[in-house]
């Protein structure tokens, strides 16, 4: 009698197959704990084996600005927090679009910082009054090689005056260097980036521009209380490969200290890069729900826009466009008899001017509906 085959006795090819079809807590907490060979085998094949997909928190508190940090994304005052995402969850897709922690509630969320030698600290949070688990930093860098980083949310505060000779820094780069060295893939979806202090906003240096223009597989792009970034440096250019969604968007606490109009470095230039590219269901938003920040987009500006996205080769579709800007409707209808023809009038978006006081900069809104882009493909 013939004996059956011994899952053992397999070759690599054939069990990697058999991996590759089995749930992700099998894999990385069963199988790969069953002997060295299917952990060797586990290990060096990250690649190709379904990872979990995951968030990150990144946590900032710059309170020693005459001490050097170390640009490797392990200065004690950096902290990361990882969770994870459930695809199967109804909520996944919104967490994930809005930088929100991992949705499945099986996992602890892990925390992880680093102490003056450079030597990492990291524990599972513990839900209730019970102290976290510490862990080693061994098992620590084992299951890290099993996410796939997919959307992190970056926040920084600054504090005391003297923080206002380090206001701008390369923390962002650090740190997604630090993350790209630790997990097996980092495919960012999703990123926000906030700065926590009202009296010093936080500034992107040129290598974290650089490394942002580097994220192509970004779709949702978030700005929080970040007045002062400037979409236009020459160390930037905004991937907009994939990008769906740009959001610059203010805090309750920060909102409450604002007394008078500002204008941000938004302008025109910013609408046209995002009709050069043609974003698909484009959804921008620049501070509109803040009446006194303002962007520098006038009435040619939006004409042109719309100029552009009639003679798109391709129809795209526009989910919604806010900001505040100055311009009145008579403003803006002037410019569009001047600038646009006929045909472009007849199949211009939606558009909404609305505003809170006479005093208060009106707010300006695009909107597309399906039978205008209906009309436009034929």
């Amino acid at each position: 009698m013939k004996a059956e085959p011994d899952l053992l006795t397999l070759p690599n090819e054939v069990l990697l197959q058999v991996f590759r079809r089995l749930p992700r807590h099998d894999v990385f907490f069963g199988v790969a704990h069953v002997n060295h060979r299917f952990r060797n085998l586990v290990q060096k094949n990250l690649k190709t084996i379904r990872l979990f997909d995951a968030h990150c928190h990144v946590n900032i508190v710059d309170n020693s600005s005459f001490t050097k940090y170390r640009n490797d994304g392990t200065d004690p005052i950096i902290t990361y927090s990882f969770t994870l995402f459930d695809r199967r969850l109804p909520e996944f897709t919104q967490k994930r679009r809005l930088c929100l922690r991992g949705n499945d509630i099986r996992y602890k969320e892990l925390h992880l910082s680093h102490f003056n030698d450079s030597s990492m600290h990291a524990q599972f949070e513990r839900a209730g009054a019970g102290h976290d688990v510490s862990i080693l930093p061994i098992t620590v860098k084992t299951l890290l090689s099993y996410i796939n980083l997919q959307a992190i949310r970056f926040q920084v505060r600054k504090q005391c005056k003297s923080e206002s000779k380090r206001i701008e820094d390369d923390f962002f780069a650090d740190c997604l260097q630090f993350c790209e060295k630790v997990c097996s893939q980092v495919e960012i979806k999703s990123l926000l980036l906030a700065s926590k202090s009202i009296l010093f906003p936080w500034k992107l240096g040129q290598k974290s521009l650089m490394k942002l223009s580097e994220l192509r597989s970004i779709q949702n792009l978030i700005l929080e209380n970040m007045t002062t970034f400037d979409p236009f440096s020459m160390y930037l250019k905004l991937p907009t490969t994939n990008l769906a969604s740009l959001q610059f968007r203010m805090d309750h606490r920060h909102r409450l200290d604002l007394d008078q109009m500002t204008f941000t470095p938004i302008n025109g230039s910013l609408l046209k890069i995002l009709s050069d590219s043609a974003v698909p269901r484009l959804d921008f938003s620049a501070y509109s729900e803040v009446s006194q920040i303002v962007s520098s987009i006038d009435s040619v500006d939006m004409c042109c826009f719309i100029k552009r996205w009639h003679s798109s080769i391709k129809p795209w579709i526009i989910k919604g466009i806010s900001f505040n800007s100055t311009v009145t409707i008579d403003d803006f209808r002037s410019a569009v008899y001047k600038s646009l023809p006929y045909e472009v009038k007849r199949a211009a978006p939606y558009i909404l001017f609305s505003y809170s006081d006479p005093t208060s900069p009106f707010q300006f809104h695009i909107v597309v509906s399906k039978q205008l882009i209906k009309n436009q493909e034929t």
